[in-house]
C-alpha cells in the first residue's frame, strides 16, 4: 500500500480544489465559490472553475453554452465560439446540435438552451462527464461534473449498498472502483451515459444514438476518411494548445505519436516509471529506443516513494472514490508534468479492437451476469441490477451490444473517471474521442481491428508516419522469467488481470 507524508507539495495546492469542475444548478448558492458565473434561462445557474474553459453565446431565450474545448476536423482553424456561432444560426437548434455532436472531437459537454427547453449533452464518449440529480430527488436540481462535489454542496451520504458493493470486491488500493451503469456512489446522483442527452425539464435522460447499425465501410476508404478526421482533429488541438504524449510500448501511443509527426519537435513526451520497472522494462525501453531513433526527448517521470497527505486529501475531495494509486499517478504528474500543455491520450480505443470479444470470451446471449464478469464486478447484486438495467436498453439498440458495452460502460465510465481525477493536474483529450470516427471504424471487417494484429491501426500508423514503426510494438517482455515476474507484477499492481500500470490511457490495461 502507497504511503502518505505531510511534506510541503513543491508546486503548492492553491486553486486545485474542483478544479476544471463545473456546477449547473437551479439553486445559486450551491455554485462554486471562483471562476466565472453565467445565468441559463431564466431558471439556471452555471459556475466554473477558473481552469475550465466556458464559451457562451445567445440570450435569456436562446443560447450555447460549452465547457471545456471541441475540436472540429473539418474546420481545424475554428476555436469554440466560431463552432457555437455556427450552430446557433440554425432554425433548428436542437437537432443542428445533436448532429454536429456526432462529428467534433475534444473533450466538452454543451448546455442547450432554446424554445423554453434546456438540454445537457457531452462528448461521444463522456470523456468531460455529467452527473445529475435524477427526478426523484425533492431537493434543489444539481449538474455537475463530478459526484463529490454534488454531494458535499447537497449534504449528501454515500449509498449503503453502493459502499457495500466497493467493499465486496478486493481490498487493493490499486483496484480500480468505477460504477456500474449509470450509478454513483451516491443513490440520489445519476450519471449521464455517452450517446445519452439530459433534458432539465423532467431531470430524465434520453438516447439519442445509435439510430442503425454503422454501415460496412471497405478498408481503403475506411483508412482515408479516418486518417483524415484524426489528423483534422489534431491539427484542430494543435493550433490551440502546447501538447503533450505519455509513452508506452503499446498500439494506442504509437497511433498518438504518428498523429503528430508535423509537430515532433515541439512535442512532450514522457513515461510514468512505475514500481518495479526498470530501464529494461517494456513501457520504459521500447519509448526510449524509438523516440532516441525520431530524435526527440523521452521524459522519465520517476514514481513517488510517498503520498503527500495533504494532496491525497484534495484529490479525494475533488473525487471522492479516487485510489492511492492514482494519488501517486497525479502527484507524480503534479510534480513533472509541464504547466499549460495538454495531454493526448489513446483512451477509447477498445471500443473499436473488439475489446469484449476475444476468443476466451463465452459466446452466446449477453446477460447482466456476464457483464458482471467482463467487468470483473463480482455477483454483487447492485453491480447485476445496475448492469441489468443498462442491458433492458442497450440489448434493443443496432449496434453488437458488447461494442456498446465498451463504448458507455468501460470507455464513459471507466475512462471518463480517470480522466476527471487526472484533471486537477492537467488537460486532455483522445483523438478518438469522436462519435463519427468511431462509427465509421465500427464499420470496418472485424478482422482488421482485432487482437493480435490490429492491422487497421498498423495501416493508419504506416500511412501517418511510417518510421514509427521501426522499434516493435508490444514486444515480449524479455525471458520467460522475466515475462512471468512482469505479469505478476502487473497483476499486483493494477489489481485486475487484464490491467497494465499506463498513463497513456490513464487507465491500466494492456493495450493489446
Amino acid at each position: 500500500m502507497m504511503a502518505e507524508s505531510s511534506m510541503k507539495h513543491p508546486r503548492g495546492l492553491d486553486g486545485l480544489l474542483f478544479r476544471r469542475q463545473f456546477v449547473l444548478t437551479s439553486d445559486p448558492a450551491l455554485l462554486l465559490d471562483n471562476g466565472p458565473r453565467l445565468r441559463i434561462g431564466s431558471g439556471y445557474h452555471l459556475s466554473a472553475h477558473p481552469d475550465l474553459e466556458v464559451t457562451h453565446v445567445g440570450d435569456e431565450d436562446s443560447s450555447l453554452t460549452l465547457m471545456g474545448f471541441a475540436l472540429d476536423p473539418e474546420q481545424p482553424q475554428d476555436g469554440n465560439a466560431e463552432i457555437l456561432h455556427r450552430l446557433a444560426d440554425s432554425a433548428d437548434l436542437h437537432g443542428a446540435v445533436i448532429r454536429a455532436a456526432g462529428k467534433l472531437g475534444g473533450r466538452w459537454v454543451l448546455i442547450v438552451h432554446h424554445g423554453g427547453q434546456t438540454l445537457v449533452l457531452h462528448d461521444a464518449c463522456a470523456q468531460r462527464q455529467v452527473f445529475f440529480t435524477g427526478s426523484g430527488y425533492n431537493g434543489p436540481f444539481m449538474c455537475a461534473s463530478e459526484p463529490a462535489v454534488m454531494a458535499e454542496k447537497l449534504g449528501l451520504e454515500m449509498d449503503p449498498e453502493a459502499v457495500d458493493f466497493i467493499r465486496s470486491r478486493k481490498v487493493d488500493d490499486f483496484e480500480i472502483y468505477w460504477m456500474p451503469g449509470d450509478t454513483t456512489l451516491y443513490a440520489e446522483i445519476t450519471a449521464l451515459l455517452p450517446n445519452h442527452l439530459l433534458s432539465l425539464h423532467d431531470r430524465k435522460p434520453s438516447r439519442y444514438w445509435p439510430k442503425e447499425r454503422p454501415p460496412e465501410v471497405d478498408q481503403e476508404s475506411a483508412l482515408h476518411q479516418s486518417i483524415g478526421m484524426l489528423s483534422g482533429i489534431m491539427e484542430s488541438a494543435a493550433r490551440r494548445f502546447p501538447l503533450s504524449i505519455p509513452m508506452t510500448a503499446g498500439w494506442d501511443s504509437r497511433l498518438v505519436l504518428a498523429l503528430n509527426r508535423a509537430r515532433a519537435s515541439t512535442l512532450h513526451t514522457y513515461t510514468i516509471a512505475y514500481p518495479g520497472d526498470s530501464a529494461k522494462s517494456r513501457d520504459i525501453a521500447v519509448p526510449r529506443r524509438l523516440l532516441a531513433k525520431l530524435r526527440m526527448k523521452h521524459h522519465l517521470v520517476p514514481y513517488p516513494e510517498t503520498v503527500d497527505a495533504a494532496f491525497k486529501g484534495l484529490v479525494r475531495r475533488n473525487n471522492a472514490s479516487c485510489n492511492a494509486a492514482y494519488c501517486a499517478d497525479i502527484q507524480a504528474l503534479h510534480e513533472c508534468h509541464p504547466q499549460g500543455r495538454v495531454c493526448v491520450t489513446g483512451d477509447v480505443a477498445e471500443i473499436v479492437k473488439r475489446y469484449f470479444h476475444g476468443p476466451r470470451k463465452h459466446p452466446g446471449t449477453v446477460t447482466a451476469e456476464k457483464l458482471a464478469r467482463l467487468s470483473r464486478f463480482g455477483p454483487h447484486p447492485f453491480a447485476r441490477k445496475a448492469l441489468s438495467r443498462w442491458l433492458e436498453d442497450a440489448a434493443r439498440q443496432p449496434l453488437d451490444v458488447l461494442d456498446l458495452f465498451c463504448w458507455e460502460q468501460m470507455a464513459g465510465r471507466w475512462q471518463g473517471k480517470v480522466r476527471s481525477e487526472f484533471d486537477i493536474v492537467q488537460e486532455s483529450f483522445a483523438p478518438l474521442n469522436c462519435r463519427a470516427l468511431l462509427e465509421l471504424i465500427l464499420g470496418v471487417d472485424q478482422r482488421l481491428r482485432r487482437t493480435p494484429r490490429f492491422e487497421f491501426f498498423r495501416l493508419m500508423i504506416q500511412r501517418l508516419w511510417p518510421e514509427t514503426l521501426m522499434v516493435p510494438i508490444n514486444p515480449p517482455e524479455g525471458s520467460l522469467p522475466r515475462r512471468i515476474l512482469s505479469r505478476i507484477k502487473r497483476r499486483t499492481l493494477a489489481g485486475v488481470a487484464h490491467c497494465k500500470q499506463s498513463v497513456t490511457h490513464g487507465v491500466r490495461f494492456d493495450e493489446g
